[in-house]
């Protein structure tokens, strides 16, 4: 029997034969292992790849989507401001010129609705140091001016609401960069863009227009000269007086109503709904509720209104702080020259044109410029002054209220308003109440947004969109 011949290999190489088949297993199974890490980091770095990529993409959208939310809320912010801007375009204020809602966002008397134009586009671009620059053009598809090419940038475009006159569409275009569409008609492609819209309408400041030419939450008393109390609207049934006391005037006083109607039937004193309204509360909110929509606090601190007060403004931007009745008078003359129309004072304010001259006239007839001034010091009317708009004194004491008392003829279209008594005294006051001051769109309110208007697209959701 022959034995194998491995057998009579010498024991030595035997076991380097053996090693040497042991080591070519061990390179098989490290080259399989080899290649699957390989496989493994290919796809991993894939993986990585695209997951980078799809983080700059989100990256890009999120901060396109961004400037187009801050161009809404600044587009917003602005048509709320009522002070005047550069005509160099440069959205400076305070100027001489225009409003920016009145540029952008005009108003129609004749047809009583808003007129905005969709080529006027202003906007803004903000540099890597968070400085801004905005620009607001009044040349027709004029683009606006924006900072470096490299800038995040957002343009806006408002236009009219076929189903509501007194409402406006915003749309704002958000771009990570310079490029179509915040850049209209460029050929350049921002590395994002981002839309969205909403429709925003008017609430007005005087929720309720007063319904008489001179409304008392108390008594009335005309002591010395003379009142004429004007009302020619057939729907406030030609109320001349609306007081919540007893009303007294003198016999040279007058009161002028609709054709064909009493002159003393248009005088209604001890009017209980006044006198509620009145006594509701303590501070007065009931009724100043009942002419505003707001509360005395919400009025202040709106937006629009512009404190005037003998105390220190602080971080109040919208504030003048005066020295005297007749130079908070003045005050409030010169912030409504720039462009303020809404006014709350906590201190005495007198109107006098003899002394000074530049506020012979305050407020004015034209669509949204009547003023609208309430205050919880007293208010006095003195020399030849005309006025238009809506006067209210707050308080309800026997020092705090309307005191016509002066020298002249002081004539007022609009209507005043007090919750305590109102004392006339010498000199002569012509009151003409006109309801197309306190109209929708007559005085300009403020811009809220529309509940389930907000898209991100240019136009409204439909079915193929």
């Amino acid at each position: 029997m022959r034995r194998n011949s491995i057998s009579r290999l010498p024991a030595g190489h035997l076991a380097a034969r053996r090693s040497s088949q042991r080591g070519v297993t061990a390179l098989v199974v490290s080259l399989f292992i080899l290649f699957g890490i390989t496989l493994v980091a290919f796809f991993g770095n894939r993986s990585l790849i695209f997951e980078q990529r799809s983080s700059a993409n989100q990256y890009r959208s999120t901060r396109a989507f961004e400037m187009a939310e801050a161009g809404m809320e600044w587009a917003v912010a602005r048509l709320n401001e009522d002070l005047k801007i550069s005509a160099s375009g440069a959205c400076t204020t305070p100027d001489t010129t225009k409003k920016f809602a009145d540029i952008y966002v005009p108003i129609d008397t004749v047809n009583e609705q808003f007129t905005p134009s969709s080529t006027l586009w202003p906007g803004c671009s903000i540099s890597s140091t968070g400085a801004v620059t905005c620009s607001c053009p009044t040349t027709a598809s004029a683009n606006p001016t924006f900072g470096a090419s490299t800038e995040p940038r957002f343009r806006i475009m408002f236009e009219t609401v076929s189903s509501d006159p007194w409402s406006v569409r915003i749309t704002s275009y958000g771009c990570t960069n310079e490029g179509a569409p915040c850049n209209s008609g460029s050929t350049a492609t921002p590395d994002g863009a981002a839309v969205v819209s909403a429709i925003f309408k008017m609430k007005p400041t005087i929720a309720n227009a007063p319904g008489a030419g001179l409304v008392t939450g108390a008594a009335t008393t005309v002591n010395t000269g003379n009142i004429n109390v004007v009302n020619l609207d057939p729907k406030s049934n030609g109320v001349t007086i609306d007081a919540g006391g007893a009303v007294t005037l003198t016999a040279s006083s007058n009161v002028t109503t609709l054709p064909g109607t009493p002159s003393k039937s248009s005088v209604l004193e001890n009017d209980t709904a006044l006198s509620t309204l009145t006594n509701a509360d303590t501070n007065g909110d009931a009724f100043f509720k009942s002419f505003f929509g707001m509360t005395m606090d919400e009025y202040q601190r709106n937006s629009k209104t512009w404190l005037i007060t003998s105390g220190s403004c602080g971080t109040n931007t919208r504030c003048t702080s005066c020295g005297g009745d007749t130079a908070c008078g003045q005050a409030v003359s010169t912030a409504y020259n720039n462009g303020a129309r809404q006014f709350w004072a906590d201190t005495d304010v007198t109107w006098n044109s003899s002394n000074l001259p530049s506020i012979g006239t305050l407020g004015a007839a034209t669509g949204g410029d009547p003023i609208v001034f309430a205050s919880s010091g007293q208010m006095t009317l003195r020399s030849n002054i005309t006025a238009y708009g809506l006067f209210y004194a707050a308080t309800a004491t026997a020092t705090d209220n309307w005191d016509a008392t002066g020298f002249g003829t002081a004539k007022v279209f609009g209507a005043f308003i007090s919750r305590g008594d109102f004392v006339k005294g010498s000199g002569t006051l012509d009151l003409i109440y006109d309801p197309n001051l306190f109209g929708e769109g007559d005085t300009r309110g403020t811009m809220v947004r529309v509940p389930g208007t907000w898209r991100d697209s240019a136009s409204d959701y439909t079915t193929s969109n």
